[in-house]
């Protein structure tokens, strides 16, 4: 009992002792790794035990980040705890982006607009003082986040309901919870994840053949994030969709009918814009190939959530 109080009271003096070499105040949040301290790995701040704690993501990560998410000119980059503002500048500075980073803290927004103008990028990004589970990120065709799972998980529901269809959203070290990464890379130790922000394809899809009225086809599709199923049926026909994929705002299917004893592939690939797709069918009956172009038409009564 004697060894656990000494062990207790040793622990608590630890814990008093290192209180009091963590940092008061930033002295240069230009480099905030100098003013912070290393925990699991990762560069915590003075704001370590908020829900939204400050992080820095080593350059190194920053670069892969940019890479991942394939920024160019025309890109408009955001970035939610942008902390010192690093990663929509070093992406203004590499593509020639705009960007835009959102952080609750005056003091880092500050850093941020300075680290900007040092950059010679403040004319290409902007930085707002503001909650961002209150941000409008509509714009975003991009977004770079360095946040915890939890709060990845609260962000989803804004990421997939906000940004456009085909946005990139890349994720340093933490994923979103059950919606899987299209991509991931590593950086030593470290993880980057990348995911397409998913049109919603659900519900059924009609349309005719150009040509041959009353060929009606109705497509049904089912959706969980980027993962769809369903059935294309044709007359009294139906077939279950193979190699259904969805990429952003494209989808691509086949489907393989016998008809009269005829094997007939068909490949379909399109472009969703709300509740139109528009796009190709490659048809192949032997030697044949036949191309046409499609477009079918939503029904809005049939859209479902993609999240349940």
């Amino acid at each position: 009992m004697e060894r656990s109080w000494v062990l207790i009271v040793s622990i608590g003096l630890a814990v008093i002792a290192l209180l009091t070499i963590l940092p008061k105040s930033r002295v240069d949040l230009a480099s905030p790794e100098d003013t912070a301290f290393l925990w699991d790995g990762l560069y915590l701040g003075k704001q370590t035990f908020a829900d939204v704690p400050y992080v820095s993501t080593p350059y190194e990560v920053v670069n892969e980040m940019i890479r991942l998410a394939d920024v160019k000119a025309s890109d408009v980059v955001y970035d939610l705890g942008c902390g010192d503002g690093r990663l929509v500048i070093e992406a203004a500075k590499k593509a020639g982006c705009r960007g835009v980073g959102v952080d609750i803290d005056a003091e880092l927004i500050a850093a941020s607009k300075s680290s900007a103008r040092a950059a010679d990028v403040e004319d290409r990004v902007r930085f707002v003082k503001q909650d961002f589970f209150e941000a409008d990120i509509g714009e975003a065709t991009v977004m770079l986040i360095y946040l915890f799972t939890n709060v990845n998980i609260r962000l989803r529901p804004k990421f997939l309901g906000e940004m456009k269809p085909g946005s990139r959203l890349v994720s340093h070290a933490f994923d979103m919870g059950d919606w899987r990464p299209d991509l991931s890379t590593r950086v030593g130790s470290r993880h980057v994840h990348l995911w397409l922000i998913p049109a919603n394809v659900t519900g059924t899809w009609t349309w005719s053949a150009p040509g041959k009225p009353g060929t009606a086809f109705a497509l049904k599709l089912e959706q969980r994030y980027q993962a769809i199923r369903g059935t294309l049926t044709q007359g009294d026909h139906q077939s279950v969709l193979a190699d259904a994929r969805l990429t952003g705002d494209r989808i691509t299917f086949r489907v393989e009918q016998d008809v009269s004893g005829r094997k007939t592939a068909r490949e379909f690939a399109g472009t969703i814009s709300g509740n139109s797709i528009t796009g190709t069918i490659t048809s192949t009956e032997g030697p044949r190939v036949q191309n046409s172009r499609w477009k079918a038409v939503r029904d809005p009564a049939t859209l479902r959530p993609i999240t349940n």
